[in-house]
């Protein structure tokens, strides 16, 4: 399981790992750019507490919340 956390009102949901790489892996886009998913209870975007894609690169949530302030 992937745990992703909304950036605007912090909930968060647990993703299957299978799910999350199913999308990266179908991701036409920035390779460097975390995938993310829209918080049902905000509609904020909701990035991974910690992955790392198929193509290497890391992601954390303190990196995105730290580029907010």
């Amino acid at each position: 399981m992937v745990n992703f956390v909304c950036v605007g009102c912090r909930e968060n949901e647990r993703i299957p790992l299978s799910v999350v790489r199913d999308f990266d892996d179908m991701d036409a886009g920035d390779r460097e750019v975390p995938l993310q998913f829209v918080c049902e209870a905000c509609g904020s975007g909701m990035y991974p507490e910690y992955y790392k894609g198929i193509h290497g690169y890391e992601f954390r949530i303190e990196d995105r919340l730290g580029a907010r302030t």
